[in-house]
C-alpha cells in the first residue's frame, strides 16, 4: 500500500508536469498562429490598397478577406466603409464606421466619417453627437473636417447658430484641410438665411477673393447680387 501511494504521488507530479509542458507549448502555438494571422491580414489589407484606384471590386474582397482572418484589423474596416460609403450602401457603411470607432475610440477620421454617414442617412442629432466627439480630440490633425460636418448636420436640424460657430471653428484651423473658399461661401450662405447680410456680404467676398475663377467664386458673386 506504502509502495502504491509513492508510485501514485510520482505519477500525479509526471502528470501535472506534462499538462504544464502542453499548457506552455499550447501558448506559444498560438500566439505564433495569431502572429501569421495578422500578417496574413495586413497582407490582404495592403493588396486592397493596390487595386483601390483600379479596380475598387478586388479591393474589395481583398479587405473583407483581411477581417474574415483579422476581424480587429482597423485598417480593412475603415477602407471597407469607405468602399461603402461610396456605393452610398451607407447602412452598411455605417457598420464598418462604428467598428472602426470601437477599434480605435480617439481616431477622429473614423468618428468624422461615421458622423458623415449618419447625415446621409437623415440622422441629424446623431451625426452632430459623433461629429463633435471628433472636434474635441487632441490629437486629431484636421478636425476643420469634423467642424464642416458638424455645421451641415446642425444646419439641417434647424439650428443655423450653431451651425455658423462651427464654421467659424473650421476657419482657425491651421494649416485647413477643408478650402477655406468653402467654408466662408457656406458661412455666408447662412448668415444670409439669418438676414445678416453684412456678416454675408463679408463671408462671400472672402469665398469670391479665395476662388476668384473658380466655381466657388462665382455662386459667391451671384449671391452677393441677392443681397440688399
Amino acid at each position: 500500500m506504502g509502495h502504491r501511494g509513492r508510485f501514485d504521488s510520482r505519477a500525479w507530479r509526471s502528470i501535472v508536469v506534462s499538462i504544464m509542458v502542453i499548457g506552455l507549448l499550447a501558448g506559444c502555438v498560438t500566439e505564433e498562429t495569431l502572429r501569421k494571422q495578422k500578417r496574413e491580414a495586413e497582407g490582404h489589407y495592403k493588396q486592397g490598397i493596390s487595386y483601390l484606384e483600379t479596380d475598387q471590386q478586388r479591393a474589395f474582397v481583398s479587405f473583407q478577406k483581411s477581417i474574415q482572418v483579422d476581424p480587429e484589423n482597423y485598417d480593412a474596416h475603415y477602407a471597407l466603409g469607405s468602399i461603402y460609403f461610396q456605393r452610398k450602401a451607407y447602412a452598411d457603411a455605417e457598420r464598418e464606421f462604428r467598428t472602426s470607432v470601437n477599434l480605435e475610440p480617439i481616431n477622429g477620421e473614423a468618428l468624422n466619417y461615421l458622423g458623415r454617414t449618419l447625415i446621409e442617412q437623415k440622422r441629424f442629432s446623431e451625426a452632430a453627437e459623433v461629429l463633435r466627439k471628433a472636434t474635441l480630440l487632441p490629437l486629431y490633425p484636421t478636425p476643420d473636417r469634423a467642424y464642416y460636418n458638424l455645421a451641415e448636420a446642425l444646419h439641417l436640424q434647424g439650428d443655423n447658430p450653431g451651425a455658423i460657430q462651427a464654421l467659424q471653428s473650421a476657419l482657425k484651423i491651421e494649416p485647413p484641410n477643408v478650402p477655406r473658399a468653402i467654408v466662408f461661401l457656406s458661412l455666408g450662405q447662412l448668415f444670409m438665411k439669418q438676414g445678416e447680410d453684412g456678416k454675408a456680404r463679408e463671408a462671400l467676398a472672402q469665398a469670391k477673393a479665395l476662388d476668384p475663377e473658380g466655381d466657388v467664386g462665382k455662386m459667391a458673386s451671384k449671391l452677393m447680387q441677392q443681397l440688399r
